[in-house]
């Protein structure tokens, strides 16, 4: 091969070199399929950005579960076979449907083995559990002023109750162990994470045990503070349960108005208050950073109390928007709906229903009204009018 040959070879190699580099440069660095693809993604990334993600889910609470012997006494003379249902039948449409629902369970209920009881230290039948849950409630808070009413081992037994045969329930307030104590509940309902809080303000003299002080979680302005901020750094919002105030006093308190403008400032978007006997006001507290929904107290929901006004409690509702990227808490559909105990002069025939379902039939035969007192669906509505009046952004429902 000569000098021209090789010449011409290199020349070739050249040229064919040159134009795989070209080649391969377009396809690295024009690409427009892909490239395009990859532009269209970033856009649509930060559209994202713009246009937040949210959820929402719906709400419904009420008061105090307050189980004298009474409502279980017909079950004891052989009636039935302690199936507590009926007594809360009327409730269900409403409980049932929605995604998150709360109930105060005032009185404990460890079962005969502990032997039943009334006022001053209540212990009712586990079937009342049965029937609360059988409703859809699927949030209990267990503290109160009567938790240790038959010991911390009777808490224990409701609590192991509870959790063995209805694992999805979330309590608060009270624990079976100190590992549990220090582990905090939160509840991922449609997407968004909740953190589930309750305290008491006490338990009627009774102390803490020495080797369970962690058992109970009691109203200390320092330990919900550091709660509300440690429980935040793993769920969206928060809702605390708050057992409180006077029984029997239809006012919002000096203190508890406090420390729910205390509890809004640190981040609480939902307070439900529990323990008067009666309802109280609800109101929206305004805050710089969101606002704080707070029923002070929902009265009781069942009970065998002897007065007109301990016989109406309330039924808190809304529907809670969350906004994922600007981490903002709105409110929808904020409602008080009024629910009464009816029983009749016999302490037979338990019911708890809403104001839709009440009438003056129910009045007539309602174990109060034999005692003298109005039970009128007319006095139920003029007493929760003045009561809780007309809250801004809460509808007050008495229909």
């Amino acid at each position: 091969m000569n000098k021209k040959h090789i010449v011409a070879i290199l020349s070739v190699l050249v040229i064919v070199s040159l134009s795989i580099t070209a080649y391969t440069g377009y396809q690295i660095y024009s690409q427009p399929e892909k490239r395009d693809e990859e532009i269209t993604g970033l856009n649509q990334t930060k559209k994202k950005e713009v246009e937040p993600k949210t959820s929402s889910f719906t709400f419904a609470g009420v008061g105090d579960n307050l189980i004298h012997d009474a409502i279980y006494l017909e079950y004891l003379n052989g009636n039935t076979n302690f199936d507590f249902n009926q007594d809360y039948a009327l409730m269900k449409q409403y409980i049932e449907p929605v995604d998150l629902a709360y109930i105060n369970q005032e009185t404990v209920c460890a079962g005969e083995e502990f032997g039943l009881s009334n006022y001053p230290t209540f212990n009712g039948p586990t079937q009342i559990l049965d029937a609360t849950f059988n409703t859809g409630f699927d949030w209990f808070a267990a503290s109160s002023n009567h938790s240790l009413d038959v010991g911390a081992e009777g808490l224990i037994a409701e609590l192991n109750y509870i959790h063995e045969r209805y694992p999805d329930v979330s309590i608060t307030g009270a624990y079976r162990t100190q590992e549990e104590s220090e582990k905090y509940v939160v509840r991922e309902v449609n997407g968004i994470k909740v953190g589930l809080l309750g305290y008491t303000y006490g338990t009627n003299g009774v102390p803490l045990p020495e080797d369970k002080p962690w058992i109970l979680d009691l109203i200390d302005e320092e330990k919900i503070k550091n709660d509300v901020q440690e429980i935040s750094q793993i769920s969206d919002v928060q809702i605390v349960s708050m057992h409180w105030g006077t029984e029997y006093n239809t006012e919002i308190e000096p203190d508890q108005e406090e420390l729910a403008k205390k509890m809004n400032e640190w981040g609480v978007e939902v307070i439900i208050g529990t323990h008067p006997h009666v309802i109280k006001p609800a109101e929206i507290i305004k805050g710089e950073d969101q606002d704080t929904l707070c029923y002070y107290s929902l009265g009781n929901f069942l009970s065998a109390q002897d007065t007109n006004d301990r016989m109406v409690g309330g039924m808190a509702s809304f529907t809670l928007n969350y906004d994922f990227t600007n981490k903002e808490t709105t409110f929808e559909n904020v409602e008080f709906t009024p629910t009464i105990t009816y029983f009749e002069p016999n302490f037979a025939n338990f019911k708890t229903m809403t104001i839709h379902e009440y009438d003056n039939n129910y009045a007539s035969n309602h174990y109060v009204t034999a005692l003298g007192y109005d039970m009128s669906k007319e006095w139920i509505q003029n007493y929760v009018k003045e009561i809780v009046g007309e809250p801004e952004g809460i509808e007050v429902v008495l229909e």
